[in-house]
């Protein structure tokens, strides 16, 4: 969920309607996973709305990386510098920048709604990390989703050193993700078959760079092969066709011993590439329909504010569905369907408002830094 983007002049759109795409699998899962009323129905949709969200999160990870190789390579082929040479210091000052304040001030506007919510925050050292923003999932206090900020915090920080480590070649950056990534895959194994599911979960997802470290050095990679090319090889077709088809194999095989979690033991790998390039494929086409192209303006605004979307909508949630579910009393499959209208309603509200807080607060501080 890269919070950045390219200038206008080297935007595309099919970036902004892909991360449309992700944060809006992300928005509906999370519906489901939290609707109070736990019918078959909901739990079949909460069941396989999962499997788009860890799909979705996936691709945010991508898009980080790629957004972040993309920036820096076209900015030194404008400037016509041969050598990669940035400061590192420097870019990382801004990533921070970009992403600390809204995530302040989602937190903030979070304990806020639990307040007049009566939900109950605990402040201990669980709060003071979530604050932070280092707490991941395990530690979290606030909101589960924060989770995202704690690991795309520590993929901007291992950002230098990946580039650096790899001499800034793309294909190394590649590799070194992938052997971080089978690394993390079996450490969640090991403690799988060992019966430890606290740190299972914490090597497997939600806590730890090292879950989507392969993503995010896919996205750096490819955003180095977009910036020579402007598109997509047919050989990054051809490995991710590849990929996926032993990825669905293993999938199917795993399936049959009932394993859980099993997209994120390494079937997120094989399948993401292909996910990815698939996607950009189709948007890019649909995007020179003109009719169908302005309809997909309204991904284009999600993926702009998927950031701000991801860090506001799970505590709105958790406030408004177990009052609706009690206030609602109609038939439980049009009581699910208001619920998702209503709910809708208020968070693109919601999320007009904090956009707004957001752009005021980021003046005041740069009114602050520049004097």
């Amino acid at each position: 969920m890269n919070t950045h983007s390219q200038t206008r002049k080297t935007r595309f759109n099919w970036i902004d309607q892909t991360k449309g795409l992700a944060i809006l699998a992300i928005v509906i899962f999370h519906f489901f996973q939290n609707y109070p009323d736990r019918s078959q129905l909901i739990s079949i949709l909460d069941r396989n709305g999962a499997k788009l969200g860890y799909a979705a999160v996936d691709i945010f990870f991508l898009m980080a990386g790629f957004n972040t190789s993309y920036a820096l390579i076209s900015k030194l082929q404008k400037n016509q510098i041969q050598q990669v040479e940035i400061n590192w210091k420097s870019w990382l000052i801004k990533r921070l920048y970009r992403i600390y304040p809204a995530y302040i001030l989602a937190v903030g506007l979070s304990c806020l709604l639990y307040f007049f919510a009566n939900l109950k925050i605990n402040l201990n050292l669980n709060f003071l990390l979530s604050f932070i923003g280092i707490a991941g999932i395990r530690f979290q206090s606030i909101n589960p989703g924060f989770w995202f900020f704690t690991v795309i915090l520590e993929a901007y920080l291992l950002t230098p050193l990946i580039f650096l480590f790899c001499k800034n070649k793309p294909l190394k950056i590649l590799v070194l993700g992938l052997i971080g990534a089978i690394i993390t895959k079996i450490l969640a194994f090991y403690f799988l078959i060992g019966d430890d599911p606290g740190n299972y979960l914490f090597f497997l997802q939600d806590n730890f760079i090292g879950s989507y470290l392969f993503q995010f050095s896919l996205g750096i990679y490819w955003g180095f092969i977009y910036a020579e090319h402007q598109s997509f090889r047919k050989i990054d077709f051809m490995v991710a066709n590849i990929l996926f088809s032993v990825g669905f194999i293993i999938f199917i095989f795993l399936t049959i011993f009932e394993i859980k979690y099993i997209y994120m033991l390494g079937i997120d790998i094989l399948f993401t590439p292909l996910f990815f390039l698939r996607i950009q494929a189709l948007l890019s086409r649909l995007d020179k329909i003109a009719k169908i192209g302005r309809a997909l303006s309204f991904l284009s605004i999600l993926g702009i504010y998927s950031y701000q979307i991801y860090l506001i909508h799970q505590p709105l949630y958790f406030v408004l569905l177990p009052k609706l579910n009690y206030l609602i009393q109609i038939n439980n499959y049009l009581k699910i369907g208001v619920s998702l209208m209503i709910v809708s309603i208020l968070l693109t509200i919601y999320v007009f408002s904090f956009i707004k807080i957001e752009r005021f607060v980021m003046q005041m501080l740069g009114t602050v830094m520049n004097k």
